[in-house]
């Protein structure tokens, strides 16, 4: 069984949210990334900030689903054979490797926009948790979160 720690981090009206660190691997980019756990997301995506750290041509990826987050518009532009590497409960290294990733791309790229879509994190939705079969357990009360293997 794998079971993930997620760190609780204050992100939303000063309440503790899960967000999972993982190195994040495409093609010849590749760092790490920490991504809110959000259940309520139908998607993976990777946050506009995340792709500036890792210098992605996000001018040059401006396709795909439009979708809207935190109000703002976005292109839901798809990354193919992307690596997550994650560390589990006991140090060792776990990896899912072949998958779809998103990247929102602001519909409109400029000064203005990047300021304003930074606080936006990278997530991990229900498409992630649902075909790799993890289960989030969360306590808010114990500030203890884990995805674990289902």
């Amino acid at each position: 069984m794998v079971k993930i720690i997620c760190h609780l981090r204050k992100f939303l009206r000063g309440r503790y949210f899960p967000f999972i660190p993982f190195l994040f691997k495409y093609s010849r980019f590749s760092g790490m990334i920490e991504a809110l756990v959000d259940t309520g997301s139908p998607f993976t995506v990777l946050s506009t900030s995340d792709a500036l750290k890792l210098k992605l041509p996000i001018t040059k990826m401006r396709s795909g689903e439009p979708v809207s987050v935190a109000g703002f518009r976005f292109f839901n532009h798809q990354l193919n054979n992307v690596t997550l590497v994650f560390r589990t409960e006991d140090g060792k290294i776990f990896t899912l490797s072949h998958l779809k990733v998103g990247v929102l791309i602001p519909t409109k790229i400029d000064k203005k926009t990047l300021e304003e879509v930074k606080h936006i994190p990278s997530i991990i939705g229900n498409d992630f948790l649902e075909e790799h079969r993890f289960a989030l357990h969360y306590d808010p009360a114990r500030k203890l979160a884990y995805l674990e293997c289902i």
